[in-house]
């Protein structure tokens, strides 16, 4: 009996060398513009040639995938990282996040998320398109420290409730303006069945995980 299977891709593509190296000498704004385009295009030229019928700009525009969001609003200090402790071989260790930021003031967006990337896409017409974005419940999990967000915002999901207009929005934006399929990424519902994750958002977040679980769902229903 035939079996029908359905693959899809994220869309986060590796960042070229070329593209990390011009970063981090931090070249000018048109340089660094038109050496992602010089990617992005090459990236639609790769799916062509895979056979895709969807298409995405390897989000090479973002320095990670939740970097549209720290770029649009106000309050976020990515100076500031928020210390995570991780299990090694050695026993736990205490490292700052690999998504570095903070909250330190009130969200205020300042412009939209993904216009840039998309314009440029759809300009192109490959097909299909694609854009990712993180979901709203993504930050209050990493960006939310006490003693400092906690001057700003009462409790993580005071925090969170700022944030869902935002990621709202630019759905609706990115839905007028003809993107096919919009991804929310990482939705951490893993958090609430993982008793390891569990106890993370008990005693490093100082959240219930019942509790968190329901305004989860109602921030992904708002």
């Amino acid at each position: 009996m035939a079996t029908n299977y359905r693959a899809d891709h994220i869309g986060s593509l590796l960042r070229p060398a070329e593209l990390l190296q011009a970063r981090s000498a931090n070249i000018g704004a048109e340089q660094l513009r038109a050496l992602e385009d010089k990617h992005i295009l090459r990236v639609i030229e790769r799916q062509k040639e895979l056979g895709f019928k969807i298409f995405t700009d390897g989000e090479l525009r973002r320095g990670n995938f939740m970097s549209d969001f720290n770029e649009a609003v106000q309050g976020i200090d990515e100076g500031v990282a928020v210390a995570r402790t991780w299990q090694t071989g050695a026993g736990a260790s205490p490292r700052p996040s690999m998504v570095p930021g903070t909250v330190v003031g009130k969200i205020k967006q300042t412009r939209r998320l993904t216009e840039h990337e998309f314009a440029f896409l759809k300009q192109q017409k490959p097909g299909d398109l694609k854009v990712t974005l993180p979901t709203a419940n993504q930050f209050p999990a990493i960006y939310f420290k006490k003693g400092i967000s906690d001057k700003v915002y009462s409790d993580h999901s005071a925090f969170l409730w700022d944030i869902v207009p935002v990621i709202k929005a630019e759905i609706h934006a990115l839905s007028t303006e003809g993107a096919r399929y919009i991804q929310i990424d990482a939705p951490r519902y893993s958090y609430y069945i993982d008793p390891k994750w569990r106890s993370y958002v008990k005693n490093e977040m100082g959240l219930d995980p019942a509790t968190t679980l329901a305004w989860k769902e109602l921030s992904a229903t708002a």
